[in-house]
């Protein structure tokens, strides 16, 4: 063989070796970066995509479960997941377990954020008596509370007992629940001296004779995201006021309605501090400052009621008749972003069924929802801006379309941190789950619809508190001893749940059980 020969061959083993190795590397990659996406060969020999399943717990350190499986790593974990039905079991010494049916899709990420654990071996503690500055006091109350209401982060309660002039914060972040007085003789609207001889007659036994009694009736209240404000709507009488109650400073409390003369229908907070405000009136909608008292020019005109999140809002319009003059009645959905020039309208709705709407913001996208009758329809995508000539809504992607509920609700609302979206009619409820785009239908335990936590309902029922997740599964009875019918609390970091029990001396006691360590 020549030397010429010889020198071709070791070239083109040269070029074999060195194109083997790249399509070596190729090979490798693309099977990483497959194996990577989820991507695996199935029993039956056929490339199947995972889905991957990220799961939290309350506490976390929970022993996890997977179709009977126990997974090596526990709370908080990630792991790929098959497509198909799957069981998921949480379980930890000294707690109850948690269990929940899955369906996983390919290719999808499932958040499980919420499973919450409950301590087994709990013990109630009285905590304090309402309005007594602690439970040794004895103090002889009545059973009915004017209001009592959570914070959006649990980590206080506000409430006032029936007439009186004084409202209580209680402050749940610590081990010490601290009381803080306020008094709203001076700032709402139907407080009245007391009767002479009742006041008196008060002192002459010995006790504190409140020189104001408050005969109105609250109807709704908001507390702030900062919890330094409240918003208030009061009634007395026939008249209705809107009152922005400040906790830190009560004198700077704002009377919006005697402040600016209109009688508002509806008010809502823009930012957390309740520095701006939306208000209607006479289908009218504006825009509040508070900070200087001041009120903007009409934004939006024929507004039959809205919900905001933040400065953007979703509104439906009086039911009129339609711009055609052909006798059909329409109304319309639509949307606002603050400072443009006017809306958009996401949906024309004929007849006059009825419509209710709902906002929420989840993973900084906007959910706009509304019913059409017993029909539940859920947009999302980035709040589409006003253009004259008509706002693009392509962008806007359908997570629900037309789903038919089990009835007409005659509620509408996002649980507290926009997770889910609950229409309610009675003890029917109907959830959606944002994550997954999944309706949830079931007969509750309760009428209202009440939050343990960002995913937890409860009820009372026979004295007992009953709570379940929002798609009605891990359904419990936490027991407790003559629990009224009040917010039950769990405090933001955790620990504690705190419920009111009325004792046998007729006082309402603030009562909390231990329910992680």
């Amino acid at each position: 063989m020549d030397y010429e020969e010889k020198k071709r061959r070791q070239l083109v083993r040269v070029v074999i070796a060195e194109a083997g190795m790249v399509i070596s590397v190729i090979a490798i990659v693309v099977v990483a970066t497959m194996v990577a996406m989820g991507f695996f060969i199935s029993d039956k020999g056929t490339i199947e995509q995972s889905g991957l399943i990220q799961l939290r717990s309350l506490p976390t350190g929970a022993t996890v479960e997977l179709d009977g499986a126990t997974l090596f790593a526990r709370t908080n974990l990630q792991r790929s997941v098959a497509p198909g039905e799957h069981h998921l079991k949480l379980s930890r010494d000294g707690y109850d377990t948690w269990e929940k049916n899955i369906k996983m899709a390919p290719g999808v990420l499932m958040r499980i954020y919420y499973p919450r654990l409950f301590l087994l071996d709990r013990k109630a503690e009285q905590v304090l008596t309402l309005g007594a500055q602690g439970a040794s006091d004895g103090a002889q109350l009545g059973n009915q509370l004017e209001f009592y209401l959570s914070s959006k982060d649990r980590n206080y309660i506000l409430y006032a007992l029936n007439d009186a002039a004084e409202w209580r914060i209680l402050d749940l972040r610590g081990d010490e629940v601290k009381e803080t007085i306020l008094d709203l003789s001076g700032i709402l609207p139907g407080m009245v001296t007391q009767p002479e001889d009742k006041y008196k007659k008060e002192q002459q036994n010995g006790e504190k004779a409140p020189s104001y009694r408050f005969e109105g009736t609250v109807e709704k209240m908001v507390w702030s995201e900062n919890n330094e404000k409240v918003l208030v709507r009061v009634k007395v009488a026939e008249e209705t006021s809107w009152i922005l109650v400040n906790l830190r400073d009560v004198a700077k409390s704002l009377n919006l309605t005697k402040g600016f003369g209109l009688k508002f229908d509806q008010v809502t907070m823009i930012d957390s501090s309740a520095n701006q405000l939306y208000a209607l009136e006479n289908q009218q909608l504006r825009k509040i400052n508070t900070a200087d008292e001041s009120m903007s020019k009409v934004l939006l005109d024929k507004i039959a009621t809205f919900v905001n999140y933040e400065g953007n809002l979703v509104y439906l319009s009086p039911v009129r008749e339609s711009r055609a003059k052909d006798g059909t009645m329409v109304q319309e959905v639509g949307v606002y972003r603050d400072g443009e020039a006017g809306s958009t309208i996401i949906k024309t709705i004929t007849g006059e069924t009825s419509v209710k709407i709902a906002l929420a913001r989840y993973y900084n996208e906007d959910y706009i929802c509304y019913t059409e009758g017993s029909e539940l329809n859920i947009i999302y995508g980035n709040f589409p801006s006003y253009r004259p000539e008509g706002a693009n809504l392509e962008e806007l992607k359908e997570l629900v379309s037309k789903k038919a509920l089990a009835v007409v609700p005659d509620i509408l609302e996002v649980s507290p941190d926009d997770d889910y979206v609950v229409a309610k009619k009675g003890a029917q409820f109907m959830v959606t789950d944002l994550e997954m785009g999944d309706v949830y239908e079931y007969e509750a335990e309760a009428t209202e619809i009440k939050w343990l936590d960002d995913s937890m309902m409860f009820a009372v029922r026979n004295k007992e508190i009953i709570v379940w997740d929002f798609d009605h599964s891990n359904l419990r009875n936490l027991g407790g001893e003559n629990v009224v019918d009040r917010a039950v609390t769990i405090t933001e970091n955790g620990r504690y749940m705190y419920y009111l029990v009325e004792n046998k001396k007729g006082t309402l006691d603030l009562t909390r059980e231990k329910i992680r360590n």
